[in-house]
């Protein structure tokens, strides 16, 4: 069930390469304070209900030295904290067994709801889910969006919604384009997604291979897997989704940096 605020997505959930959000900050701490205590106690001879603090913060300290692991959820560099969690989730394999088993998928849930780039895998390791460059690239979109606090949230919000799966391909689709036709509509002083595109080739702002890219971007958003018209073909995939936004991040990318040279 979705409340209020993420039904009608006033929070945007995202959180990019080399970057950890507050969001999933939040979400951590909430985790390992949930499992990390000092009842101990032996449950029907099996393990204990916690994981003890003072192994905790020992070995976090044995990696990160001086640190204490609930700072350093707070306030840590990116990579400082998920070493925490890595060491996190080594111990919870020593807790009761029911509990063993919920403190993974709760803090799998933790990075999918946060719309991280990265996920943890069934040897509890956190990977980067999306390869390296599209990660980067989807995070300098934050620089080229910054004029426009609506396209940048509209843009964001989809991206998590695509790496966390908490949304349709074809919903995607649709918000990343609407973000992105947004920002061409503004910066060419025009009123269609297709009159931005004359408007910038008119102007030498992209060259006719570059135009046949844009109009291509246009008619896969309106036709082509049934992306603008349900029905029309097969519905996008994660697959195609995230072609899509491959493709119309390295447009916008390039575009961006023209009209900053102009």
């Amino acid at each position: 069930m979705k409340y209020f605020s993420k039904r009608n997505e006033y929070i945007t959930e995202y959180s990019g390469h080399e970057e950890i959000s507050q969001f999933l900050r939040d979400r951590i701490l909430s985790i390992v304070e949930k499992y990390v205590d000092t009842n101990a106690a032996i449950y029907s001879g099996d393990a204990p209900w916690h994981i003890d603090p003072e192994n905790f913060e020992h070995t976090v300290q044995q990696e990160l030295p001086g640190k204490d692991p609930f700072a350093t959820i707070k306030e840590g560099k990116f990579h400082e904290v998920f070493t925490v969690v890595e060491i996190f989730l080594d111990l919870s394999r020593g807790i009761y067994h029911t509990r063993r088993d919920e403190a993974p998928r709760e803090m799998l849930q933790a990075f999918s709801l946060s719309g991280s780039v990265y996920s943890i895998n069934e040897a509890y390791r956190i990977y980067l889910k999306i390869d390296k460059d599209s990660a980067e690239k989807i995070d300098s979109m934050q620089v080229v969006f910054a004029p426009y606090p609506e396209f940048s949230q509209r843009f964001f919000q989809a991206v998590g919604n695509l790496l966390g799966r908490k949304a349709k391909s074809e919903d995607v689709v649709k918000d990343i384009f609407v973000a992105a036709e947004g920002y061409l509509k503004k910066i060419t002083g025009t009123s269609r997604f297709g009159d931005a595109v004359k408007n910038l080739f008119k102007n030498n702002l992209i060259n006719k291979e570059q135009k046949k890219v844009l109009e291509a971007i246009h008619e896969f958003r309106s036709d082509a897997d049934g992306a603008g018209h349900a029905g029309n073909s097969i519905t996008p995939t994660e697959e195609t989704a995230l072609w899509f936004l491959d493709t119309l991040v390295a447009q916008l990318r390039m575009i961006s940096k023209i009209i900053v040279r102009k």
